[in-house]
């Protein structure tokens, strides 16, 4: 048995309902996260934007309204040009933005240089604005990760509350929109985060499985470490199984 195949098997206690739901917003994130990302994200990868992802979105959105006019002009009354004026023209108007942003966008993908070339990450999310980079909050600024999963998509959460609650449809689209953007950075780096753990605590099972099985080290005094499984009662036996271990990690497979 390889270490690394024992380290494999040991247990990890998790939080399901969080798993779920972060793993639910990073699936759905696409269309959302374009929402807000190609209005505030420059350089995003070839393989990230999609034009013609914001193409069907754009589409989508200009009927979105066409669709809910009516029903809306019969619940709160007026003719249907003041409905649309009322509750849309912001809608319009943020549509507007989108199609020139991700016009933008576009322009970039076409000018960075040769991906394979090796000059480009295909799959870049962008470069985050200067302005949540300068943002300071008592003195204090903040790092990637709470700009993507906290300043980013707070920004649009309270733009989109402040409209949804002054009866602009599109607000309810930016809060939703910010939700999923927020949970689903979250959901990365909670899977960046499991990746680079399981990485430093295999290298622990490697650094310490031997001396626990031969010495049987308590786990105090071997950074948390417990070997699982019963061991010969001969020290020379243990010493044997433990040369096995180490050697069968050694085997290179050639090709």
């Amino acid at each position: 048995m390889k270490k690394s195949v024992y380290y494999q098997v040991m247990y990890r206690r998790r939080n399901v309902i969080k798993e779920a739901l972060l793993n639910f917003a990073l699936g759905l994130s696409s269309w959302p996260r374009m929402i807000i990302e190609v209005l505030i994200r420059r350089n995003q990868g070839e393989r990230y934007f999609s034009a013609s992802g914001a193409v069907t979105l754009t589409v989508l959105l200009t009927i979105a309204p066409i669709v809910l006019i009516e029903p809306m002009r019969y619940r709160f009354g007026g003719t249907t040009v003041s409905v649309f004026f009322s509750t849309f023209l912001t809608w319009y108007l943020y549509l507007v933005a989108f199609m020139y942003y991700a016009a933008q966008r576009h322009e970039e993908v076409k000018r960075l240089p040769n991906v394979f070339d090796f000059a480009r990450f295909t799959k870049s999310t962008g470069i985050i604005h200067h302005w949540f980079r300068n943002f300071k909050f008592n003195g204090r600024g903040f790092d990637t990760r709470e700009i993507e999963t906290l300043l980013e998509p707070g920004l649009f959460f309270f733009t989109g509350l402040i409209m949804w609650f002054s009866g602009q449809p599109i607000g309810f689209v930016l809060l939703v929109s910010s939700l999923f953007y927020g949970f689903s950075y979250s959901a990365a780096y909670h899977i960046g985060d499991n990746l680079l753990m399981d990485k430093i605590d295999e290298q622990i099972c490697n650094e310490e499985l031997v001396r626990t099985f031969v010495e049987d080290t308590d786990p105090a005094n071997s950074r948390g470490f417990a070997f699982y499984g019963r061991r010969p009662a001969d020290p020379d036996a243990r010493r044997r199984v433990a040369d096995m271990f180490m050697a069968e990690d050694e085997i290179v497979e050639a090709f």
